[in-house]
């Protein structure tokens, strides 16, 4: 897409059809609720190369226009520090020594993509070049990092780097029914969000605001629980209440993802690395059932809905 935006090759379709353009198009159209025809991602791209003025960038297309030259550069830095290499490094601290985990999950590196998202993962099932986006049981994970999202807060492109190291190894680290849907994301996006943090503050005590921040999350991970449990919940507003547990385009607004991260911690700090680890051979019902015990242990800890632990505790 660089070389499409230098006008070193002129062929629309071919950038479209890239997969890893595809599925970040796609998740585009999502994250906007909206829907588009299949040829409107190419027609975009023409209209912003060629400078004409549209009535949206939904696909985020004018931010790669304009920093192709910064985007080349860090691109450069990733191949020659070889990042698949560091986020392997990074995420291995995370889980149990005693358990053998081997697997190879795709990742796509893009340069455009909705403002909500600098990552995320897909589970897609391939037909006639054509990604179907498909349920936790079926299809392949793949993992799509948007390169434009790491120029938003720096010029310097070794920190530019780190961003692309914390945010693909927070993606990497990544039962039937709303209510489990909602726990597995605060679970996995709440080690991945603790395991973001520490790579950018060590061992250093986060802000009294980010305390505040979390404890509002888990709040509102009760209250979007407990609406999960409701039996006339309709199928658009569970998939909504999910989709915004960590999509929503703010750290205050990813409610789940915000709350886990307060969880991870709690039993990270109070319970020591191993008890976290313990619980993704666990699963939900370990980071929840860990994180109820140091709640009554410590009345300052914001509690979980005793109802909503009930049934993930079965």
């Amino acid at each position: 897409m660089l070389d499409f935006f230098d006008r070193q090759t002129f062929n629309t379709d071919r950038v479209a059809d890239l997969r890893g353009n595809k599925i970040a198009a796609a998740t585009s159209l999502l994250l906007a609720r909206t829907d588009r025809s299949p040829q409107d991602f190419a027609h975009e791209l023409e209209l912003i190369r060629d400078d004409y003025s549209t009535d949206d960038d939904i696909y985020g297309l004018k931010a790669t226009r304009a920093h192709v030259p910064q985007l080349r550069k860090l691109l450069t830095d990733i191949e020659k520090r070889q990042l698949d290499r560091r986020v392997i490094a990074t995420v291995q601290a995370y889980f149990p020594a005693n358990v053998a985990i081997s697997g190879t999950i795709p990742v796509y590196v893009v340069v455009m993509g909705n403002e909500r998202a600098a990552a995320f993962v897909r589970r897609v099932v391939w037909k006639d070049n054509r990604p179907f986006f498909v349920g936790d049981s079926e299809g392949e994970p793949i993992i799509v990092l948007n390169l434009t999202r790491m120029l938003e807060f720096t010029n310097d492109v070794n920190a530019q780097f780190i961003q692309s190291l914390t945010t693909l190894a927070h993606e990497c680290h990544q039962r039937i029914g709303p209510l489990w849907s909602l726990a597995e994301v605060v679970q996995n996006e709440g080690i991945a969000y603790l395991l973001s943090i520490q790579l950018q503050i060590g061992g250093q005590t986060p802000a009294n605001q980010w305390f505040d921040a979390t404890s509002r999350a888990i709040a509102a991970l009760n209250g979007a629980s407990k609406e999960l449990l409701a039996p006339s919940i309709s199928s658009d507003r569970a998939r909504a209440l999910i989709l915004n547990a960590n999509m929503s385009g703010s750290f205050q607004g990813n409610y789940g993802a915000s709350a886990g991260q307060r969880i991870a911690y709690e039993i990270d700090t109070r319970l020591g690395r191993s008890a976290l680890t313990e619980t993704i051979v666990s699963g939900v019902s370990g980071f929840f059932g860990k994180y109820d015990t140091l709640c009554s242990q410590n009345s300052n800890l914001p509690r979980l809905d005793a109802e909503v632990l009930k049934v993930l505790e079965q």
